[in-house]
């Protein structure tokens, strides 16, 4: 049997399914739309066509010998089969509130892994990526904000991988998958114990019905960070910090002349204007990527894929040291024993290795922006110069002059997986899953002193003019007094068993399904490391070469276990009326014995309204249509685990009784909580679904509301601090978390040759503290009860006095005069005292999450652009108070400063360190220090061009396409443009834009 497959533009398509009804016979269609089928069985009656996006038609095949088809489009996405948890499912069939991308969408992006390039794409999922740094730059994800307190390791969602919870998003090649779901309501529920913060999940490739196809990807590309905070040069800084010692009269560090020498460069010697930033980072670095994969299938069910990934990244020093490269292997195999018996077999193996200088980026790339100008980064004759103090000279320290640090992660992932269909029950199918992850990291720190030079001024040379040409330098050992040397290893292994039986089955127009599993998971990990010092040569870098003076060891394991039972029924009735019911009883090893385990229930309900008559009738330019209502709980275990017991530890330091040995002795080191449970989460959601004017246009809403009770919390106010009681957390806090989702989409194919698809999502969320055990505030507009949680006590500054009759006609901090902050008299007492402070919100996360996508499609090219951004978010806008006489000021707080002669300014006056009460460390925080971080971001562009068939087929191959992308490209809009809005810190490692060009090729 032959034939070709068009579509209805009369364009061929490639990749067509076609596969003889109720047999696993069938193949693929080549490159032109064309198929060649044999071992057609003689009883075969009918041929099934399918691609994604495209209804699927049955053929009745007859006496034909060919037989060609035209594929009209589905209603947009409705085929397209999307993961659910433990099964996947129809769009058009879903009731959740789920969103998704497919990986074709993200793979060509230059982003620092698939955690970065979903950003913008995902309606509901606010992603923040929180430092560059290469190794470290994976982002911080949330769905629909947070319902609970603590950091971010207490707001991340699931991470499910083929199915397997836990696994680890950000070192997943995206060219590996198939596709990104994120259930965000009562969907949710069937992960129960972990799913209150949502779940995302990855879908791999697989390998698919044809013969073998082999693809290579690559890309190289070069970055750049988005943006660098500035720093004043030697002469500025000169001056604002002479301004302050006169306002303060103390006595100058410069003087004029100083000054002058320092703003015109003529005596580098002892006038230098270092540029620190710049001696430290490089205009580009280097960024490249490999893959190559291999898949297949035969048409009896057996299929293969294979994929091997490269990735390298550069840090920005122009000192090259900092490097992160990964390697990756994953391989799926589905091998049918026979007509009812299906095994299967994935690995996933991943090499990351890390090497970094022994000082952390942000005392590399912070301390860049606080070393004052007026210091030697170099000397004029090209060797380092002298620190402050620590040894930081970023110059040096961002290489591997004073050691390294080396982390190296050995990840293995094995699945097996068995699946019976007895043949007898039509529909039933059991399966069982067994999954073995292994962790080895290793990390090696060796550090040792490095060199800097000081002047000896009783050595230099001078001109005629009295400036030095020439010196005498004295080089130093600085940072650590002698090599030492860390060592650390940690293993985790972690097992997971699933057994699971599903049963669908359609009668008339019933269809139903019911699924249930149980699941056993083990987490075992322990960890040991060494430490010497003192070694007499940086030769001989193992740790029986050091001392035994001060040398030390330490370790410790932990143990996780949790058993699950899971069940599902869904049911629908004409493809009309949809219902789900989920639920999950999970039992926890960190609870006691007898309240160890939590049920979590989830219902869904689904109308397709737009296939009643009634609507058919009067309707019918929404030509698709469904609501969607959910109810779910959810829960969390977070924290240690046995906080239900007694904890005691080991200490020495004690003698006992009338000897003198130091004994080693046990002691209480917490209370036990005997009540301790489950966080629980009760998660209210309605939504649609829509498609307008022949599916030219799509719009979608959701609509939530989630209260989390429950919640692991100290109790501060009962037993504050200051008593020195530790008592344990307790389930006592409550927090409310409320909000919407938007998205909407343009889909047009204007001819043969030109189609657009513009889709933009917006999200909102809104978190609100119902209840934490805090302190008897004195005045009930501190109490953080009610408000986001993360709101910050602050003084509300609210401008600068300009001169002395403004500070005489306002309430003001002792002792402030004209150019210092002016905060705000909340009380309304005409005093500024501790109970004007305010509480400022929003500063977290965003509440406001959005991105905007086109994509454009002519003849062989494409175009695809991605905008992202977020709402009003409050951050520092300066992190190391040191500034004055101990470091360099900000740009932006030399801009616009108040001086006598600019007294209608927008910036306070110069100061120095905490000396001022509305400094960063005087002790006395306001608004003054807060930023809006709101931006909007050009995040990626991909122009792709693929080169006709007809000239890569002469080659040998049967696809072949060029193209250039870039990731963080630039700032559309910024409240703030003094350093990256999305990393949201001053001196922390910035986030980076890149351009790269590659290639993709099938063979």
């Amino acid at each position: 049997m032959s034939g070709t497959v068009i579509d209805e533009e009369g364009l061929p398509l490639p990749g067509v399914s076609v596969i003889v009804k109720g047999t696993t016979v069938g193949i693929v269609t080549d490159m032109d739309g064309k198929y060649n089928l044999t071992g057609i069985p003689a009883d075969a009656n009918v041929l099934v066509f399918s691609f994604v996006g495209m209804r699927t038609q049955e053929v009745n095949i007859g006496n034909r010998a060919t037989i060609d088809v035209t594929l009209e489009a589905e209603a947009i996405g409705l085929e397209e089969v999307i993961a659910v948890g433990y099964a996947t499912q129809k769009k058009a069939n879903i009731v959740g509130s789920v969103t998704s991308v497919s990986g074709d969408k993200i793979e060509s992006i230059p982003a620092a892994d698939v955690s970065n390039a979903i950003s913008g794409r995902l309606p509901g999922a606010v992603v923040i990526q929180p430092t560059g740094e290469p190794g470290q730059n994976q982002a911080n994800i949330r769905v629909r904000g947070r319902t609970t307190l603590g950091d971010e390791g207490n707001v991340a969602p699931l991470v499910v991988v083929d199915g397997i919870p836990g696994r680890n998003l950000g070192e997943i090649d995206p060219i590996d998958i198939e596709s990104i779901s994120v259930l965000k309501d009562a969907s949710a529920a069937i992960y129960g114990a972990q799913a209150a913060n949502g779940v995302i999940l990855v879908t791999t490739k697989s390998g698919k019905l044809g013969k073998p196809t082999m693809n290579y990807q690559f890309y190289q590309g070069f970055m750049a960070p988005t943006v660098l905070p500035k720093a004043l040069n030697a002469g500025d800084y000169a001056t604002m910090l002479s301004e302050y010692q006169d306002a303060e009269g103390k006595a100058r560090t410069y003087s004029d002349e100083d000054i002058d020498l320092y703003y015109s460069g003529r005596d580098p010697w002892e006038h230098p204007n270092s540029d620190w930033m710049g001696d430290l980072v490089k205009d580009w670095s280097s960024t490249a990527k490999h893959n190559f994969s291999i898949s297949g299938g035969t048409a009896n069910g057996m299929n293969y894929f294979v994929s091997m990934g490269y990735k390298n990244e550069e840090a920005i020093y122009k000192q090259e040291s900092t490097n992160y490269k990964q390697y990756n292997i994953r391989a799926k195999l589905k091998l049918p024993i026979n007509d009812w018996l299906t095994t299967s077999v994935d690995y996933a193996g991943f090499l990351n290795k890390k090497k970094y200088p022994t000082k952390s980026a942000g005392s590399i790339y912070g301390q860049a922006t606080r070393l004052v100008p007026t210091q030697w980064s170099f000397w004029p004759s090209g060797e380092p110069g002298p620190d402050i103090e620590y040894g930081d000279n970023p110059v040096v320290t961002s290489t591997f002059e004073g050691g390294y640090d080396d982390q190296t992660m050995y990840r293995n992932q094995l699945t097996f997986e068995a699946t019976i269909a007895p043949p007898m029950i039509e529909g039933l199918s059991i399966s069982g899953k067994y999954t073995y992850d292994v962790d080895n990291w290793y990390r090696k720190r060796f550090r040792k002193p490095w060199t800097l030079y000081f002047p000896k001024w009783d050595t230099a040379v001078r001109d005629s003019e009295g400036f030095i040409t020439s010196m005498e330098l004295t080089p130093t050992p600085r940072g650590y007094s002698s090599p030492e040397l860390v060592e650390d290893y940690d293993r985790n292994i972690r097992k997971l068993g699933i057994v699971s039986a599903n049963y669908d089955r359609t009668f008339g127009d019933h269809s139903f399904s019911i699924f249930g599993a149980y699941e056993q998971l083990t987490d075992d990990g322990n960890w040991f490391g060494a430490f010497r010092k003192y070694y007499i040569s940086d030769v001989v870098q193992t740790l029986d070469a050091g001392a035994d003076a001060e040398k030390n060891n330490w370790g410790s394991m932990e143990i996780y276990a949790r058993k699950s039972i899971i069940g599902r029924a869904n049911y629908s009735y004409k493809g009309k009326y949809l219902a789900e019911v989920v639920f999950r009883r999970d039992g926890s090893l960190k609870f006691p014995p007898d309240s160890r385990w939590g049920n979590f229930p989830g219902f869904l309900v689904g109308w397709r309204a737009s296939e009643e008559n009634f609507w058919m009738e009067n309707l019918a330019f929404i030509n698709y249509f469904k609501l969607r209502a959910s109810y779910g709980k959810m829960g969390m275990d977070p924290g240690a685990a046995f906080q239900f017991m007694n904890k005691y530890q080991l200490s020495t330091g004690m003698t006992l009784g009338t000897g003198k040995v130091v004994e080693t002795v046990v002691q209480q080191a917490g209370v036990a909580n005997p009540n301790i449970t489950w966080e629980k989460q009760t998660t209210y959601n309605i939504g649609f679904d829509s498609q307008l004017l022949d599916n030219m246009f799509t719009l979608n809403g959701e609509f939530f509301s989630s209260t989390r009770t429950d919640i692991l919390a100290p109790r501060d106010a009962s037993v504050p601090g200051f008593t020195g009681l530790a008592l344990p957390d307790e389930n006592i806090a409550e927090v409310d978390n409320r909000g919407f989702e938007i998205e909407a989409g343009y889909h047009k194919t204007i001819n043969n040759d030109f189609r657009l698809d513009v889709v933009g999502n917006i999200a909102y969320n809104h978190n609100e503290v119902v209840f934490m055990d805090e302190p008897e505030r004195a005045v009930p507009w501190q109490r953080r009860t009610g408000h986001p949680y993360g709101a910050t006590l602050l003084y509300n500054a609210i401008g600068i006095f300009s001169d002395q009759a403004e500070v005489d006609a306002y309430p003001h901090w002792t002792g402030a005069q004209p150019g210092d902050v002016i905060y705000e008299d909340v009380s309304g007492d005409g005093k500024i005292t501790s109970d004007d402070r305010i509480l400022l919100d929003k500063t977290d996360a965003p509440q406001i999450f959005y991105g905007i996508n086109l994509d454009l499609t002519y003849k062989n090219w494409n175009l695809s652009l991605l905008a992202q951004g977020q709402g009003e978010y409050y951050r520092l806008n300066i992190a190391d108070g040191r500034r004055g006489e101990a470091g360099n000021y900000m740009q932006w707080e030399f801009d616009d400063r108040w001086t006598p002669e600019n007294t209608d300014a927008s910036v306070a006056r110069a100061y120095n360190r905490g000396d001022l009460y509305w400094t960063l460390d005087g002790g006395n925080r306001s608004t003054y220090l807060y930023d809006n971080m709101a931006y909007c971001r050009l995040k990626n562009a991909v122009i792709t061009y693929t080169i006709p068939s007809s000239y890569v087929q002469r080659v040998g191959l049967s696809r072949a396409s060029v193209y250039f992308a870039g990731n963080n490209l630039f700032l559309i809009y910024a409240a703030q443009k003094n350093f990256d809005p999305e990393i949201g810190a001053p001196l922390t490692y910035p986030a980076v834009k890149t351009f790269a060009l590659g290639v993709r090729v099938t063979f």
